[in-house]
């Protein structure tokens, strides 16, 4: 089911969660974490721990509802024929979810994709298929991302590019993004680079209320209570640290709710604790363990 739903102004967010991945012993995704902060994070955030203190990471999607729009960020993982099946073992639940919270696939008007790691762009082409899921959507990728993609000489980047992102071009559905792009009055789509060289996130400003669609800016607390600390799939790891502190000042100068990709809860803030910041996620809009 939907995680629920956010008001900012006049702009209605609904967290989706299409799946849960439990991976590696989180230490390992995010090497430069001290053991003390490892413990607090456990103590203070047990929920994103799984076993053996492996990493539970929810792969969230969020649609957006503003001006007479309908807007989905991001994709999840995806159907068992979407390339992240191979290493989360988990197929998604988008269309459900999507069915839940009362939203069909061709009243989607715009996906906004945050970036081209393939748990955020599974269902961006139906199951099995090289046709856009989303019929009547224009699907946003950022310049920098679609060209890392496009001209990949890994292979499993390429068989990425080759099954989901290919054929958003070859429908015609495809707009590359830059620095800023006006979704609607009251959402914009930002360039926050270092998680990948593309990476964006979405300000939604409405009513004198604020929040940060965040994308990957941060996956996991650790992130938070000890500053500086890149994940391994942080691309281009002091952009990304850079690009994270820039962010964490502003949202909290600017008193934005934070709505993250992986963590359970998908309404929170980016809370300051001295030099540092915490996680405090909104009473009732946690996601089921």
């Amino acid at each position: 089911m939907p995680h629920g739903t956010l008001e900012v102004g006049s702009v209605v967010v609904t967290a989706l969660c299409d799946g849960v991945v439990l991976g590696s012993d989180a230490r390992q995704s995010f090497p430069g974490a001290s053991e003390d902060v490892w413990a607090q994070a456990l103590a203070r955030h047990p929920q994103v721990f799984g076993p053996d203190a492996r990493w539970r990471l929810h792969v969230h999607a969020f649609v957006l509802r503003s001006g007479g729009r309908t807007i989905l960020l991001d994709t999840g993982i995806g159907p068992r024929s979407a390339p992240a099946f191979g290493w989360t073992s988990t197929h998604g639940h988008l269309p459900e979810e999507l069915a839940s919270a009362g939203v069909s696939a061709s009243e989607v008007d715009d996906v906004v994709i945050t970036h081209v790691h393939d748990d955020h762009i599974g269902w961006t082409v139906a199951d099995g298929t090289d046709t856009p899921m989303f019929p009547n959507a224009t699907y946003l990728v950022h310049r920098a991302d679609w060209d890392l993609m496009a001209n990949a000489t890994d292979g499993e980047d390429r068989g990425i590019f080759a099954a989901v992102l290919a054929p958003l071009e070859r429908a015609g559905v495809l707009e590359l993004t830059g620095d800023r792009r006006a979704l609607t009055d009251e959402l914009t789509l930002v360039h926050a680079p270092g998680h990948t060289p593309g990476h964006q996130v979405v300000e939604v400003d409405s009513g004198g209320t604020r929040a940060l669609m965040s994308g990957d800016l941060v996956n996991h607390p650790v992130q938070l209570l000890q500053p500086g600390v890149n994940g391994k799939t942080d691309m281009i790891p002091e952009l990304a640290a850079t690009t994270r502190a820039a962010w964490l000042r502003r949202a909290n100068e600017e008193d934005r709710t934070v709505c993250p990709m992986h963590f359970p809860a998908p309404f929170g803030r980016f809370a300051p604790d001295g030099e540092r910041h915490d996680w405090q996620p909104i009473e009732g809009a946690s996601a089921p363990a």
